[in-house]
Order: C-alpha cells, then sequence, then structure tokens
C-alpha cells in the first residue's frame, strides 16, 4: 500500500512539473517563447522562417553560450523528426541549421550546461499576419497587409496590431 501511494505521489509530482514547465505565456528577453528547464529556462525564436534558441538563468535573464552545447529534436509536418545540434550565434544564442526548420510543429530543445542537464519542449506557434491601416481612417475599417502610405492622405500607415498591444500595455 506504501508502495502505491509513493508512486501516486510521484507521478502526482511530474504531472505538475510538467504543467509547470508548459504554463509560461510571457515572451523572453529575445521576443520568443519561454519554458522553465531545470533551474535555467530556454526560449525559443521562431521567425521569418528561422530559429533561434537562447539560455537564460534562474531568472530569465540571457546567459553567455561559451561552454554550452545543445541539441533539437524537431517533429515536422510531414509526422517526421529529426534531430540537429545547436550552432552557437553571437555571444548568447544558438540557431538551427535546417531548411525544413520552419515546418516544424514541436519540438524538444536539450542543452548541457555546468554538468546539468537541461531540457524544454515547445509546440510551434504561427507567426500572425501584420495588418496596416491609416491612423487617421481615411477609408473606414480599409486595412492592408503590407506597409505604405494612405491613398487618400499619404500618411504611413501604421501596423493595427503593434497599436493594439501598446494600448494593452498603457
Amino acid at each position: 500500500m506504501k508502495k502505491i501511494k509513493t508512486i501516486a505521489i510521484a507521478i502526482t509530482m511530474m504531472i505538475a512539473g510538467t504543467t509547470i514547465a508548459t504554463a509560461h505565456e510571457e515572451k523572453g528577453p529575445h521576443g520568443g517563447q519561454i519554458q522553465d528547464a531545470n533551474g535555467y529556462h530556454i526560449e525559443l525564436l521562431n521567425k521569418d522562417g528561422k530559429v533561434s534558441v537562447y539560455l537564460l538563468d534562474d531568472k530569465a535573464k540571457p546567459m553567455s553560450n561559451k561552454g554550452v552545447t545543445g541539441n533539437i529534436i524537431l517533429q515536422l509536418a510531414d509526422k517526421t523528426s529529426e534531430t540537429e545540434t545547436l550552432t552557437a550565434i553571437g555571444d548568447d544564442g544558438f540557431s538551427v541549421n535546417n531548411n525544413k526548420v520552419s515546418t516544424f510543429t514541436s519540438c524538444v530543445v536539450t542543452f548541457k550546461v555546468n554538468g546539468k542537464t537541461a531540457t524544454a519542449k515547445f509546440k510551434a506557434m504561427k507567426e500572425a499576419a501584420a495588418v496596416y491601416q491609416c491612423p487617421m481612417k481615411c477609408e473606414g475599417a480599409k486595412t492592408y497587409s503590407e506597409p505604405g502610405k494612405c491613398p487618400t492622405c499619404v500618411m504611413a500607415l501604421a501596423d493595427v496590431k503593434k497599436k493594439e498591444e501598446d494600448h494593452k500595455h498603457k
């Protein structure tokens, strides 16, 4: 009976740990998704068809990539998976050298740092397309998919989403 209770507690702790590890909604210092990872944080930025990964300290601040190694397992849209070694870029980042990287649906990132292993799982987040509109609303609610100038008043079109996000933060 005691053994069953111990196993049940261990399973509950693992489930709770998994829930906590995937609960981050905030953005990391580079603008990517952030996950807890064994006393560290891992940030994944998937932008413009390129994936960058960052190892962060326990306060989610960027760390040097010196002496850190890592890999990423990509689950691709065609239901296959590929494992890639992360390549250091700059002082604190890593990149993925795989032309299929933009088609991943989920991935697992693992870093080896100071004798410890830090691992986090991420789901791919779709980039929302930018929407532009005249700030004076000369054309009512008409929007554009590309930046440019309003054909009526010639003002620069404003990014509607950015304007909404700025408004939410104030």
